[in-house]
């Protein structure tokens, strides 16, 4: 259960630290992190006739994504795709991990008695999971709707590249109508229907069998590359290198090695 909050709450990490509760080396480490991903994804500047045409793209952007989108996006995520899962998450019980330290696969428990151990240490641990999901919700809701005048922009700048001047005065013209308002209110929505979300489920068992396959396809990519190299097939200067480098003695060198080969047999992307 806290592994699933935290992963649905992982945006909030950054935003939800204080500055003042960061010391300067995670702070610089941060920042630089930032930098990095803003560099990642850095555009073009729109040119001139872009620039024109950004107007006509934002009454566009106005009528698809009025205030409040991301926030329905939000309610209609968490009661269509993630419900279910949320559901699953309240049904799983508590984590007998977070009470006691230990997990349960550790453990020869039953489900009912990691509820009473549960019971035991924190009495209140059904209403705190309620508590925490609701939390989760809102707090998404939050980041969406601070970052839906970013989305907004962005959409008109992509808009405005995407569609000639034509283009976007018919679509301002169809979203003038009735049916053309409608649809255009909706569109941004209907990405998270339940019925968009229950056909896209329903296409596991194809989506399964293909990566059944995708292993043996891996392996044949990578079939002409020599395997890695072991530390005993190492030169004398190779291995003090390493040991200058990493200051790690031999034994743990040998011994991390081993691991390393191990983990990368287990961890296949498929």
């Amino acid at each position: 259960m806290k592994k699933w909050i935290l992963a649905l709450s992982a945006p909030l990490a950054l935003s939800a630290q204080p500055l003042w509760a960061q010391d300067e080396d995670s702070a610089t480490e941060d920042a630089e992190v930032m930098a990095a991903m803003m560099q990642a994804f850095a555009v073009e500047p729109l040119s001139a006739e872009e620039e024109a045409r950004l107007p006509l793209a934002q009454q566009v952007i106005d009528k698809m994504m009025p205030e409040g989108s991301m926030q329905k996006v939000i309610d209609s995520t968490f009661g269509g795709m993630l419900g279910p899962f949320m559901d699953l998450a309240a049904q799983a019980g508590p984590s007998l991990a977070d009470t006691i330290g230990y997990d349960e696969s550790e453990l020869e428990v039953t489900d009912e008695q990691v509820k009473e151990i549960a019971s035991i240490i924190d009495p209140n641990w059904q209403e705190r999971q309620r508590r925490e999901m609701a939390f989760v919700k809102d707090a998404m809701g939050e980041v969406m709707a601070a970052m839906e005048p970013a989305m907004r922009k962005g959409m008109s700048e992509a808009y405005a590249v995407a569609f000639t001047a034509t283009e976007l005065n018919d679509l301002n013209a169809f979203f003038a109508t009735p049916s053309g308002s409608t649809f255009a209110a909706k569109s941004f929505e209907l990405a998270n229907d339940p019925r968009i979300m229950s056909a896209a489920m329903s296409s596991m068992p194809v989506m399964m069998e293909q990566f059944a396959t995708m292993e043996e396809k891996m392996k044949a990519a990578m079939a002409d590359l020599p395997e890695r190299r072991t530390y005993s097939a190492l030169s004398a200067q190779e291995k003090a290198r390493l040991q200058e480098l990493t200051g790690l003695s031999e034994e743990d060198l040998v011994f991390g090695m081993e691991v390393a080969v191990e983990t990368a047999a287990q961890d296949t992307p498929f």
